[in-house]
């Protein structure tokens, strides 16, 4: 099974993502919102259960914190493909994403080779939009492991194979 992990978006800024995204082709479904940390690629079934067991104890060691996504843009480039919020890496989020890889190389995954950009992807709209500046607020305060299953070969469906709230 495809696995990534994530911090899943809810709540106001939830809400804010879908306003963002209203009336664009292929907005992404308000359950499947979310902030990668990482991709992982193909996972046993045996190889979740040791990463869930990784990721209870990550979760462990760091406070929950809040992020700013200060950007509404095409991403990963200025033509898209994709609509998404973005920030700057906070330093909390830059010590959680270290520790995540920790955790993952422990576990033999290979770390990503492309840089890190904390986003949440909004649409697919297949045509270039305006930026739009703003800050909209997430809460950081559990890490989730993910399947990716692709549902007649397009829409990807995202589903909660473990969650583990940040301490404090």
């Amino acid at each position: 099974m495809r696995c990534f992990v994530g911090v899943p978006v809810t709540g106001p800024l939830a809400r804010e993502c879908k306003e963002l995204a209203l009336g664009l082709p292929r907005a992404t479904p308000r359950p499947n919102l979310h902030l990668t940390l990482a991709f992982l690629g193909q996972c046993t079934p045996a190889g979740v259960g040791r990463l869930s067991a990784e990721l209870r104890s990550l979760a462990d060691r760091f406070a929950a914190f809040d992020l700013t996504f200060d950007r509404c843009e095409p991403f990963p480039a200025e033509q898209g493909p994709f609509l998404a919020l973005t920030a700057t890496c906070s330093e909390a989020l830059s010590a959680l994403h270290e520790g995540l890889w920790e955790c993952l190389g422990r576990q033999g995954i290979d770390r990503e080779q492309r840089a890190f950009r904390p986003h949440i992807t909004l649409a697919k709209p297949g045509l270039a939009l305006a930026t739009q500046t703003g800050a909209w607020q997430l809460t950081v305060d559990q890490l989730c492991l993910y399947q990716s299953e692709l549902i007649q070969g397009e829409v990807p469906t995202y589903r909660p194979l473990s969650q583990h709230p940040l301490a404090g």
